[in-house]
């Protein structure tokens, strides 16, 4: 069983919400799965390079 997360409130800019919103409907996916896709391949190509 996973664990209850507290929220997370993210401050960001306009243009990158309305991004990852609109990607997140064109994927039929919800904004946190997208951001948390979007940081988990910066987190891989991260430890790639090093």
């Amino acid at each position: 069983m996973e664990l209850q997360r507290t929220p997370f409130g993210l401050r960001m800019p306009e243009e990158v919400q309305n991004w990852i919103k609109m990607k997140a409907k064109r994927e039929d996916r919800s904004q946190n799965h997208v951001i948390n896709r979007i940081l988990a391949k910066a987190m891989e190509d991260d430890h790639a390079r090093t």
